[in-house]
């Protein structure tokens, strides 16, 4: 009995034993683990999280109590529900106690305004980018639709630039949204940050007449859009490759882009390119990304051009388009057979209710002109998201079909809200109402299963 109440003593002694070592390896391993590091590698490690995980670390201990203020990482301030005058302080209370310089990025968005902060605030948060030579500066004021009351944010001036001490050499990507810049603030930037990428100015009503022109031998990305007041344009930047121009009717800016590959257009200016096409003959030939944008509306509907640019180039054409209800879309297989070397084309329609004092903004085209002989050898997918089933819709799948026998994968996406949320009369009891939108959704995906059939057995064909 006593022998078997020393082993059990024993035993317990020896797991206590082991409790105690693996204790004490954790404890070993931790002290010579993270904890070792110079503050210089853990700054680093802190710089490559999120600013709110980063200030988190503050409470380990009171070493770590002030490193994430020396981070060189993203400062990231996003306006999320918060109410304006917290968003403020908060962005002003952590900007003030961060010491890190230089830094990779400063991101503020403030989405959900209702009220704007004070100029002087955000001057102050311009001042601090400069500052701390950040790499990416983005500030976002995009207002709320209901509140277009709220007057943008005036950058400030070249005056105040200039007085201030520090450049901004190291930047490389500068996105303005809803922020008033003036022109020569544009040219001051460009000039002065030689490492200069991507630039951004989207709802500025201060930009009129733009000169983008080089030397810019690393600005790779342009975006002009929603400019209320833009009257001219010139682009001229040998190493430009993505733009994006959404505004009104200006003479063509692109006046130097040899390497300009893909291209986004929208507003008055798109309308152009189906009306007008010849002035886009310049560098619609290198183009291998198209984006349309085609939200306008003529009173007058014509035949279609017969001079459309020849896009040997392009490999994908996306169609975003705003249609009437029995108005035929035929003409965007001429921009399909304009486009020898296509792989893929992409078609998202938004449908308006009838309006009988203006048409939709396409040319009119026949049956016969979109066959034409054609046959494109080199169309390997192609998307039609928001398809409902319109008549228009299936001539358009169709005549695809036909011209393109190379598909390989077809896409139609049926997920479109123009008829699900189609108001019915309040007559109409609720029993009723839901059965007549499950036939009209049952009635979208039967005639996408039709559509489907319309292709080669080898055609692989999804629809959602």
């Amino acid at each position: 009995m006593e022998m078997n109440k020393h082993k059990a003593n024993s035993v317990a002694q020896n797991s206590r034993k082991r409790k105690r070592k693996e204790k004490g390896i954790g404890k070993h391993n931790a002290s010579g683990g993270i904890e070792k590091l110079p503050d210089d590698m853990l700054i680093a490690i802190l710089s490559c999280m999120r600013l709110k995980d980063a200030v988190k670390t503050s409470i380990f201990s009171r070493r770590w109590r002030y490193l994430w203020r020396f981070t060189s990482g993203k400062l990231v301030f996003v306006d999320r529900e918060m109410e304006t005058e917290n968003f403020k302080s908060w962005v002003n209370h952590i900007l003030q106690l961060h010491r890190g310089r230089p830094v990779d990025s400063l991101i503020i968005r403030f989405i959900n305004l209702v009220l704007g902060p004070q100029s002087s605030d955000i001057d102050s948060w311009v001042f601090t980018a400069i500052h701390k030579d950040v790499k990416k500066f983005e500030l976002n004021l995009k207002r709320v639709e209901f509140n277009l009351s709220v007057q943008n944010y005036e950058f400030p001036n070249i005056d105040k630039l200039l007085s201030f001490k520090y450049p901004f050499v190291s930047l490389r990507s500068l996105i303005l949204v809803h922020v008033d810049i003036e022109d020569e603030v544009v040219q001051y930037f460009l000039a002065s940050c030689p490492f200069i990428e991507c630039l951004c100015i989207r709802g500025s009503n201060a930009t009129k007449n733009l000169q983008v022109a080089d030397p810019l031998p690393n600005l790779k990305k342009l975006e002009v859009s929603d400019c209320s007041n833009i009257q001219s344009m010139e682009i001229c930047v040998m190493n430009l490759v993505t733009c994006t121009y959404q505004g009104g009717k200006i003479n063509s800016p692109f006046m130097k882009t040899p390497n300009l590959r893909e291209l986004t257009l929208g507003g008055l200016f798109c309308k152009s390119f189906i009306f007008k096409p010849n002035k886009h003959s310049s560098y619609s030939a290198t183009l291998v990304k198209l984006v349309l944008n085609l939200n306008t509306r003529v009173r007058k509907r014509t035949n279609s051009s017969p001079d459309l640019p020849q896009l040997h180039s392009l490999k994908r054409l996306e169609l975003n388009a705003v249609a009437k209800i029995r108005r035929g879309l035929l003409f965007f297989i001429s921009l399909i057979k304009a486009s020898p070397n296509l792989l893929e084309f992409r078609i998202e329609l938004k449908y308006t209710t009838p309006d009988p004092l203006r048409l939709m903004p396409y040319p009119s085209v026949t049956w016969q002109q979109a066959r034409g002989g054609f046959c494109h050898k080199k169309l390997k997918v192609v998307e039609m998201i928001s398809f409902i089933g319109y008549e228009e819709e299936r001539d358009l799948l169709d005549k695809i079909a036909e011209i393109a026998p190379s598909i390989e994968k077809v896409l139609i996406d049926t997920r479109n809200t123009h008829r699900r949320d189609h108001k019915l009369p309040n007559s109409i009891s609720g029993e009723v109402r839901k059965q007549m939108k499950s036939n009209v959704l049952r009635s979208t995906e039967s005639n996408a299963m039709l559509m489907a059939c319309r292709f080669p057995l080898e055609t692989k064909v999804v629809v959602k």
